[in-house]
């Protein structure tokens, strides 16, 4: 599903060059539980953006579904991460001004559907992460977990084939982790929808179903469970 190969990415920071990956090849198949794991600068971060169409690469090539993404050019990214790529980060990324039902569902009016079916989709995946009965209220009003719940929401609503979370478990207390990766783990299961962690929490690398390490930009260990 995903091919990732000869990967290399490079930064300037200040007057320092920096090499963040260095040559980085996996295949990551459909439906896969995996989580990309490493240090601070190890470049676990910049492989996540890469395969979300969110950087670019310098050199080598990354194909998710036999599309060519290192290939494309700013807008083609855009609209191919629409579609396909859905995406939970630690900080939620929820917009403060916008109900849980408004959250989640604005993801659907980019994609143009209808409003019953927008409305539809919505409330069922609400109700599927556990927030029914709580569409109406607004971030501020919910707790971390429920914030990143309804996060787990938006990304799944538009039936993405890949989730992308960057340590999703972050800002959250070891019990709420454990929930939202249950969670997580029974999402990928119904909808065999692939998931893609990067993080540096033991808990997280502990309920992937694959453990890619990274370190210095390489990868260093590819475990399957």
């Amino acid at each position: 599903m995903i091919r990732i190969t000869d990967v290399e990415r490079n930064y300037k920071s200040g007057e320092t060059y920096v090499r963040a990956l260095k040559g980085v090849s996996a295949d990551i198949e459909d439906g896969e539980f995996l989580s990309i794991a490493g240090p601070s600068g190890s470049g676990k971060t910049t492989l996540l953006n890469l395969i979300g169409c969110i950087d670019a690469v310098d050199a080598g090539d990354i194909i998710i579904n036999e599309t060519p993404i290192s290939k494309m050019n700013k807008n083609e990214k855009t609209e191919f991460r629409r579609n396909n790529l859905g995406f939970i980060f630690q900080t939620y990324n929820l917009i403060p001004v916008l109900t849980a039902f408004e959250n989640v569902s604005f993801v659907l009016s980019l994609l143009r559907l209808s409003d019953s079916e927008i409305t539809e989709r919505t409330m069922k995946i609400l109700k599927e992460v556990g927030l029914e009965g709580m569409e109406h209220r607004r971030p501020d009003k919910l707790s971390g977990g429920q914030q990143q719940r309804i996060a787990i929401a938006r990304a799944l609503v538009k039936e993405p084939s890949i989730v992308l979370a960057d340590e999703p478990t972050a800002n959250l207390d070891s019990k709420t982790g454990e929930e939202i990766l249950k969670l997580m783990k029974e999402m990928n299961r119904k909808y065999n929808t692939t998931f893609i962690f990067s993080t540096h929490d033991q808990m997280v690398m502990e309920y992937a179903d694959r453990l890619l390490s990274l370190h210095d930009g390489q990868i260093i260990d590819d475990q399957r469970r």
